[in-house]
């Protein structure tokens, strides 16, 4: 009786940790704000259409994101989200001489997005990471000047890849960061806009995440 006693004792302590560690599924939505940087690269295609040096084209840019994502199926350690993202960047250049003085307008480049995603999230309500993939219109323009033209390029729909992770630091806010990539399609040349090459462009953003 005595080792019986003991052996269950032993159990219930050996078991106690492994219940209090057990974590709670994810939460039933989050909400996403980052800041973001985009590598534009280069575009031979609208370099020459704006009669414009490649080099001299903003290769980076900088912007802000939000998204909200619902998780419609949650299990312990496992959720499919359901969800939404827009963005916004630019990036801007001007070429100078040797003495620092201008070369000709500011060249400006702006990328837009508004696309849905489906996730797949791994982790539990106080952290987890996701891959997930997504389309929506984007629009990616290139123009001389501060003013864009009145007449934007299309938005074509424009598929989204990555992953990334949240780590709730508090019960409602969490720090969190998004690697993705856009497969920009090609543009042709129009009167009012230079044309395009087709074009991967990476994001990496971090941020907040409520929920």
């Amino acid at each position: 009786m005595r080792s019986a006693s003991l052996s269950l004792l032993f159990v219930l302590l050996a078991t106690s940790p492994a219940l209090a560690q057990i974590q709670q599924p994810i939460p039933p939505f989050v909400i996403d704000v980052r800041g973001f940087f985009a590598g534009l690269g280069q575009d031979p295609v609208t370099a020459e259409d704006l009669a414009i040096d490649p080099e001299s084209l903003p290769k980076r840019a900088l912007g802000g994101a939000i998204g909200l994502t619902f998780y419609p199926i949650r299990r312990q350690r496992f959720a499919l989200g359901l969800g939404g993202e827009g963005l916004l960047a630019r990036g801007r250049s001007q070429p100078v001489d040797a003495e620092g003085l201008p070369l000709g307008p500011q060249i400006e480049r702006r990328l837009q997005s508004l696309a849905g995603q489906l996730s797949f999230n791994f982790g539990h309500r106080d952290g987890w990471s996701y891959i997930s993939a997504g389309m929506g219109p984007l629009l990616f323009e290139t123009f001389l000047g501060a003013e864009a033209p009145q007449v934007s390029p299309a938005r074509d729909m424009t598929l989204n890849f990555g992953g990334g992770a949240r780590w709730f630091t508090s019960r409602h806010l969490a720090f969190c960061f998004d690697l993705r990539f856009y497969e920009t399609k090609p543009a042709l040349t129009t009167l009012t806009n230079p044309g395009r090459e087709r074009k991967r462009i990476l994001v990496l953003s971090v941020g907040a995440a409520f929920k």
